[in-house]
């Protein structure tokens, strides 16, 4: 590997982008926004995030057991590629800290995971090791700092815009954090976990998941831009 700098890193994921990028949805009334960590292998098969049992869980909680079989991810991008405007999907904006996935498994093509084995190393290593701001692996610390300035670069998009945003889970919430990207128009919802194992069911989340649940119906309230 050549030393692993940010710019070399940047490289690779423009590589990686041409057939693995899972794009942010965000509706132009999009006011809640979920930042999630990376997409899999659900994700790269249907082109939106949280579109496995994740997202499946996540509609549970936000619309009732009737929809838990589709995943919002799906939910959501049906509804822009449409056009169907439907009030509450439109209020929901969902955005990944990283658009190609973290993890070696999700790429399919061997050749792949072969060229990019050191890379796809230290983006693993972030993923699990994310409860800290400075590793001794460069490449690791390369990956960060792209992330982090890709995540900022997303958010200032949004200044103008009123939102409610949702890190889910702590390597969300930890680049929500390096980001360091704040506007008086904005609220945050701290201490979501992220929805996979079925995270959102357990009692101690309740009341932030509430809070999430409350957050889309003030959101839907008001009246979708003409």
């Amino acid at each position: 590997m050549q030393e692993p700098t940010v710019e070399r890193f940047e490289q690779v994921m423009a590589a990686l982008l041409r057939d693995y990028a899972v794009h942010d949805i965000l509706h132009p009334a999009a006011r809640l926004i979920f930042i999630l960590e990376s997409p899999h292998v659900q994700e790269l098969k249907y082109g939106a995030p949280v579109s496995g049992p994740s997202g499946a869980t996540m509609t549970r909680h936000l619309f009732g057991d009737d929809y838990a079989k589709f995943p919002l991810g799906r939910l959501v991008k049906k509804n822009v590629d449409d056009q169907v405007n439907r009030p509450r999907l439109s209020r929901i904006g969902l955005m990944n800290v990283c658009n190609v996935p973290l993890q070696s498994a999700a790429y399919p093509d061997p050749a792949v995971r072969q060229a990019y084995a050191d890379w796809l190393r230290a983006m693993g290593t972030l993923r699990t090791s994310n409860q800290q701001d400075v590793y001794r692996d460069d490449a690791v610390n390369a990956v960060q700092a792209f992330l982090a300035a890709s995540l900022r670069s997303k958010l200032l998009a949004l200044t103008n815009r009123d939102c409610v945003f949702v890190p889910c889970g702590r390597f969300a919430q930890k680049f929500y954090r390096l980001a360091a990207v704040h506007r008086p128009n904005w609220t945050v919802i701290h201490g979501v976990p992220h929805p996979s194992y079925n995270a959102w069911d357990r009692a101690v989340y309740a009341p932030v998941i509430q809070r999430v649940q409350a957050a889309l119906a003030d959101v839907s309230r008001e009246p979708l831009p003409s």
